[in-house]
């Protein structure tokens, strides 16, 4: 998967040790009174049971349809000016011998700069292959779930939104402002579809620190029902704005939206 996609969660492996903490002083959690903790608790109790299958298995599934992508990647600079954009649509058919993509259509300008990171980051921006998110919203173990760890975490409900027209529960996991230092995952929202409780969309940001750089991340994956039944990818978004003490700070944009998913009949 020679994308970039990858670059700002590798960069940490790559480059540099990630700092566990940023800080040299440790700071004191304050303990949650057992109204809070209770309200948390029961929280926390209710995104465990919600149903993730769908969501973890989306672009597996995707292998056996025929679907149409677009794909966006954009460079910003330090004054969020684009510097550097490529836009693709691609078509996607599945076959016996695994999907084969063509583009159908392409436009791009400027010149992508990825500066002291080049040669940790693939300036392929025309990879056609689709980038799997899961693994980067959605760990087996989140640690935001870890009981060592939540009373640095704040939970709550956000109300309802629609997804594809039908109402979706926010659930939003925080990290605590007294906490932050040595969180890498800040922000998290669950969106859960009230009929079915299955985990149909998720948003993640992210702060790594090391010794050279500073990266700030964040991803969205959605997914949708289809005619055949099945959850497929719908829409993922990942952003990532990387700041070094050598260069002007950059952000990366990509957005992928997949449309007219037709299930092969022949499995």
């Amino acid at each position: 998967m020679p994308s970039f996609f990858r670059s700002g969660l590798l960069f940490s492996g790559l480059l540099v040790v990630v700092l566990g903490l940023t800080g040299c002083t440790k700071r004191e959690i304050s303990t949650v009174g057992p109204i809070e903790a209770a309200e948390r608790d029961s929280l926390i109790a209710t995104i465990n049971e919600v149903k993730q299958e769908a969501l973890r298995t989306a672009f597996s599934r995707l292998t056996n349809y025929s679907y149409n992508r677009y794909l966006r990647t954009e460079q910003f600079d330090i004054e969020d000016f684009i510097v550097a954009f490529t836009e693709q649509r691609i078509s996607t058919a599945a076959t016996p011998d695994g999907p084969k993509s063509i583009i159908t259509r392409a436009d791009s300008g400027g010149t992508f700069d990825f500066g002291f990171f080049k040669r940790f980051v693939s300036e392929n921006v025309s990879d056609l292959d689709p980038v799997d998110l899961i693994p980067y919203v959605l760990e087996e173990d989140p640690p935001y779930l870890n009981p060592k760890n939540v009373d640095k975490y704040s939970f709550r409900m956000k109300g309802d939104t629609l997804m594809w027209d039908r109402e979706a529960k926010i659930f939003e996991v925080r990290a605590k402002p007294v906490a932050a230092d040595g969180l890498n995952i800040r922000k998290v929202r669950y969106y859960v579809d009230t009929a079915s409780n299955q985990l149909v969309a998720m948003y993640l940001e992210r702060i790594d620190l090391g010794l050279l750089f500073r990266e700030e991340s964040t991803f969205y994956v959605h997914i949708l029902p289809v005619g055949s039944g099945d959850l497929v990818p719908y829409n993922t978004k990942f952003e990532t704005t990387i700041k070094t003490p050598f260069k002007s700070s950059y952000r990366i944009r990509t957005v992928s939206t997949y449309t007219d998913h037709i299930l092969r009949l022949s499995q």
